[in-house]
């Protein structure tokens, strides 16, 4: 059921937004996959879609689809930069980043995903797939596990019911016992390691960011080629720098990043 305009809730706004989301999703978009993905009646996405293209957010693609324009970043960029601790957190990733030479990121969760809210790349694991803003499967990432790890019995109790834990690769752990263990080693030593569930040739480290009430709010992470790297390679090189860097983040994070049930 719709939920309907309210002192604070505006239905048409909360549409607008849905309607971005799907957008952002993989292609391609048409009035009748928008309308489908959100739910929304045909001639309301249909307007919607024209309002953002008038706007300039979104414009053709292709025979009778939509797509996005670089305008829409601004709406992050915006916010990002708005906050003194991302101009902070960007100058520490753009550090370990040049000292490791790899791929970093900070994420957040968001639902049964992580989103990357900052990320450098390295000319050792490029991917076109993935930039600040890329959504990835909690389960199989090294920063989803980081961030899940740290979570409620509650929170972690709900993301089991509601996930299913889908085999991206042939090594993507997806028996919901198994992952709860390695939740609780995590736990235990303070970080994640991935190897080859996200993509068989790439391995994720990462550690959990925390704020000023020592809650897990975001994590930092690395991504390594499988081929240069074991776990005890990536624990002892580069495990040292991801924990300096989370430590000059760590107690600066703001609270509203924290997940919620």
């Amino acid at each position: 059921m719709a939920q309907p305009d309210s002192d604070g809730f505006v239905r048409s706004f909360a549409r607008g937004l849905r309607v971005i989301e799907a957008l952002g999703q993989p292609g391609p978009h048409t009035v009748a996959s928008i309308a489908q993905h959100t739910g929304l009646p045909r001639t309301v996405a249909r307007r919607i879609l024209l309002t953002l293209g008038e706007l300039g957010y979104a414009s053709a693609a292709g025979d009778r689809g939509f797509r996005l324009t670089p305008k829409v970043l601004g709406l992050g960029v915006t916010y990002l930069t708005s906050l003194p601790f991302w101009g902070h957190a960007q100058r520490v990733l753009e550090t370990v980043c040049l000292e490791l030479r790899e791929s970093c990121a900070v994420a957040v969760l968001q639902g049964n995903e992580v989103v990357f809210v900052l990320r450098i790349p390295s000319a050792k694991v490029m991917s076109s797939r993935l930039g600040m803003g890329s959504h990835l499967p909690v389960h199989a990432t090294a920063p989803g596990r980081a961030l899940l790890a740290y979570q409620s019995a509650a929170f972690q109790a709900q993301y089991f019911a509601h996930t299913p834990l889908r085999a991206i690769t042939p090594r993507t752990l997806t028996d919901p016992q198994a992952l709860a263990r390695e939740l609780a080693a995590v736990a235990a030593c303070g970080h994640a390691w991935v190897e080859g569930e996200f993509d068989l040739h790439v391995s994720g480290l990462s550690v959990p960011i925390h704020d000023e009430q020592r809650q897990v709010v975001a994590a930092l992470g690395a991504s390594l080629l499988g081929a240069d790297y074991d776990r005890a390679r990536a624990e002892r090189e580069v495990l040292p720098a991801l924990r300096a860097a989370a430590s000059q983040l760590s107690g600066l994070a703001p609270s509203f990043l924290a997940p919620v049930l």
